[in-house]
């Protein structure tokens, strides 16, 4: 205490003083970082804004297709019927109306190859009939008039006499003479189904969100899209930001002006389908900075007036501490509000640093590179253990958007790629993103897809096929019979029987043909029955093993399910023995064959392995296809029934097969 009374009061001031200038520095340099922090978080919550934007416009577009798509499909398949029928002069101006009520299309109308209508579903009107055409028909069809195309997806038109727009499908007429048949439904609905999904309505429900003070889509012509708080922005011609942000992939972050108040503003250009759609312009609120600052300066003065007061030194600490802490909390909760965005996105979110270290690595690029976040973040791309550093180093340096990749072992995924990056004030790099999409199962449902049309094309056309072939084919085995009954030539009887005999024998191979034919035409109903896996497959291996021991091929069964499983066993026993009987037609003597049953999931897999030839890429397309064979003597008939009946029982069938390394055929079954 007397140490304390001997201090002169100059040394408590200047040490007050000290104190309090060396406090208020240390308060002023930690707002100065507080609020960098804060901006930066600010910046990765827009540019996550401005990612989802750009995938939700990308998925909007696909959408879009995909109905458009579904939509042709459908009104080709009827004018396809339409043309059928018209070919077989079965039409009539009343069957058109009724078929065109029980599919739900607009208008069916047939022209002649003059482009003049012959006949149509519903006659026009005596007040459509008065007004101006908007368009020509034979300008419109003139691709099939002339011969250079049969099918036109015609697409999106306005109404020829009425108002509104329709969606048509045109195909050329089978019949003599030529023409087209056009198909049309009445587009309102697709239409406005594009207004809901639209990239305005995102961008309109991305502004209603708490701290978004406005989110605008424009382009040099001026605004293509804005939230309703938006009146005007600024235009390219006054903003030079802009055209630089329009002409390259770089994202330009500025705090600017909007309705009397600060904002920070992010501006990216917007990327649909590899096309520039314009400039994203988002806007963030500033009141939590703001605030902040506000609370930081008041604390500063509090504590620089407190110092000079008293002297307090301890006091001065606690304000400091209290500061510190409050600004580590807002700092928290808006570093949670974005780690929660990334997180529960369904594409994968991979950054890195100026130094190529992993600084974000969400849940699901956890799920696709199959390894924890922990084990990757905060560690360079060339650290990373496995086949990710890899595919990290593809996945930055590539310049395509779509492409396979191998990111986890023996797991090859389908991927779509969105990168974008981020840069200092300065100009250097600060970080890179890449959000990588998981298209694997959606590949695999289009080509499931497109292999149910084509059997379903076949299917008919088989059917179609054998109807004309049985019938002169009836005529002429009832001829043979009755000349081997009724007539004896007077010479040459030997003869005479050996030939009926031929006609009647080649007469029944035919019509044998014909009739499996019409087995895969009108497959037949199942008869579903509950029955033990491992009983199954032992019926079909007796069935098999002694053809594979006769060629000198070994055969194994690995049964590793003792469930049960509903199927119809003689359709599934003449599935499996055709896969294993094209297994043994491919593999030589000496090599092996095996059936391996085991549960995946929801579903018994039946995997058929061989050592054979293999095949190629492009064999491998059109293996299912209906009378495509490779072998001599073969009828191209048998992998298309195996995955009719496969498709039948809702289960999948995959071919995985190299030249000179033998095939796999997995065939899946739901549970």
């Amino acid at each position: 205490m007397r140490f304390l009374a001997n201090i002169q009061p100059r040394y408590i001031i200047a040490s007050t003083v000290a104190v309090a200038l060396l406090m208020f520095g240390s308060a002023f340099i930690e707002s100065r970082q507080s609020r960098n922090e804060l901006l930066h978080v600010l910046q990765e919550h827009s540019l996550s804004l401005a990612e989802t934007i750009e995938r939700g416009s990308a998925n909007v577009v696909l959408s879009t297709e995909q109905i458009e798509h579904q939509l042709s499909a459908r009104l080709l398949n009827n004018a396809y019927y339409i043309a059928r029928l018209d070919s077989l002069n079965l039409l009539t101006g009343h069957d058109l109306q009724a078929f065109a009520t029980a599919n739900d299309i607009y208008r069916i109308n047939l022209f002649n190859r003059r482009g003049e209508k012959v006949l149509g579903s519903h006659d026009p009107l005596p007040h459509v009939t008065a007004l101006r055409d908007k368009f020509s028909p034979r300008e419109m069809l003139k691709p099939i008039l002339q011969g250079t195309q049969t099918t036109l997806i015609i697409g999106l038109r306005q109404a020829r006499f009425e108002e509104g727009q329709r969606y048509a499908v045109a195909i050329r007429r089978t019949k003599p003479g030529g023409g087209a048949v056009v198909l049309n439904v009445d587009a309102a609905e697709l239409i406005e189904f594009r207004k809901r999904i639209g990239i305005g309505k995102l961008v309109k429900d991305l502004g209603d969100n708490y701290g978004i003070d406005y989110v605008v889509l424009q382009d040099r012509e001026g605004i293509l899209a804005a939230t309703s708080q938006v009146e005007e922005m600024s235009s390219f011609g006054r903003d030079s930001v802009l055209g630089r942000a329009a002409e390259r992939d770089t994202v330009f972050t500025r705090q600017v002006e909007f309705n009397g108040h600060e904002t920070f503003e992010v501006v990216k250009r917007l990327t649909i389908e590899g096309s520039t759609a314009g400039v994203l312009r988002i806007g963030l609120s500033m009141d939590e900075l703001r605030s902040a600052e506000e609370r930081m300066n008041r604390r500063v003065l509090v504590i620089s007036i407190v110092l000079v007061a008293i002297g307090a030194l301890v006091f001065t600490a606690i304000i400091v501490s209290q500061n510190y802490r409050l600004v580590s909390q807002k700092y928290a909760v808006i570093q949670s509000f974005t780690g929660n965005i990334l997180e529960n996105m369904q594409d994968a979110v991979v950054t890195m640093d100026s130094e190529n270290r992993i600084t974000i690595f969400n849940r699901q690029a956890e799920r696709l590179f199959a390894t924890k976040s922990a084990n990757i973040i905060g560690k360079r791309m060339d650290e990373v253990a496995g086949s990710a550093s890899k595919c990290l180093s593809i996945i930055f340096s590539t310049s395509e958007q779509e492409l396979g990749l191998e990111c986890s072992p023996n797991q090859r995924r389908v991927v779509s790629l969105s990168r974008s990056s981020t840069r200092k004030p300065d100009g250097s790099l600060e970080s890179r993103t890449a959000v990588i999409k998981d298209l694997t199962e959606e590949r695999r449902l289009e080509r499931e897809i497109q292999r149910k049309q084509k059997l379903t094309a076949m299917g008919e056309l088989a059917s179609g096929v054998a109807h004309e072939v049985r019938n002169p084919l009836n005529a002429i085995s009832m001829i043979a019979q009755r000349y081997e009954r009724e007539f004896l030539p007077r010479s040459g009887v030997k003869e005479y029987r050996s030939l009926t005999q031929v006609l009647k024998k080649e007469s029944a191979r035919v019509n044998a043909i014909v009739q499996q034919f019409l087995i895969f035409a009108r497959p037949p109903k199942l008869t579903i029955t509950e029955i033990p896996v491992l009983q199954f497959v032992s019926h079909v291996s007796t069935l098999f093993e002694g053809q594979a021991e006769s060629k000198g091929v070994h055969f194994s069964l690995d049964c590793q399910s003792d469930g049960l499983v509903r199927i119809d066993s003689d359709q599934m026993t003449q599935a499996l023995l055709n896969l294993l009987q094209n297994a043994l037609d491919a593999t030589a003597r000496g090599g092996a064959i095996s059936l391996r049953v085991a549960h995946n999931g929801g579903h018994v897999v039946f995997d058929v392995t061989d050592t054979g030839v293999g095949m190629p890429p492009d064999k491998i397309e059109r293996v299912f296809d209906l009378y495509f064979t490779t072998k001599p003597e073969g009828t191209g008939v048998g992998m298309s029934i195996t995955q009719q009946i496969v498709s039948q029982h809702h289960g999948t069938i995959e071919v995985q097969s190299e030249p000179g390394k033998g095939t796999k055929i997995s065939i899946g079954i739901p549970v």
